[in-house]
């Protein structure tokens, strides 16, 4: 678990859902589906390989304590949207600006939560907006920055760097 730069927000791994618990941190869970681990799927119910569409969670599920996001990682941005991202960026905010930890965690810590950790600072400008902000988050804030693809267009496109 690794905090981002001086603000309540920490990003990290699948099995560390239980520690942040206990330390009583708001949950972003940006992790679709893994066996054994507290995920979308787990908590909306589906399932199979995916989530049906129609489904009211879809996108997402938030509740007081936590938001668990449908996020699939992949080469295709298609899988990374306003619609889901917003609702996520808006429960970080609400949460820290009240004085909570907020843990943020995928599955191995290498793209999608740290990619949620990095929208957050560009929404919120805590970070320079440029052609160097992937490399200055991996540089001065999270060296195992490890993006795929989709999550990197969605980011160059809404950010517009």
């Amino acid at each position: 678990m690794k905090q981002i730069k001086d603000i309540p927000l920490f990003v990290g791994v699948k099995e560390q859902y239980g520690i942040a618990r206990q330390r009583e941190m708001k949950i972003v869970c940006a992790l679709n589906r893994a066996n054994g681990f507290v995920t979308h799927q787990s908590v909306v119910g589906w399932q199979g390989r995916g989530c049906d569409p129609r489904h009211p969670h879809y996108l997402f599920r938030r509740d007081e304590s936590a938001i668990y996001l449908n996020m699939i990682d992949g080469d295709d941005p298609k899988y990374v949207n306003d619609a889901m991202i917003n609702p996520a960026l808006e429960f970080i905010h609400e949460h820290i600006s009240s004085g909570n930890e907020v843990f943020v965690y995928c599955s191995l810590g290498e793209s999608r939560s740290p990619s949620i950790a990095l929208m957050y600072l560009l929404e919120n400008n805590l970070i320079e907006k440029s052609t160097n902000t992937f490399q200055i988050f991996k540089n001065e804030y999270y060296p195992n920055y490890q993006p795929k693809n989709g999550n990197l267009l969605y980011i160059k496109r809404r950010w517009g760097i």
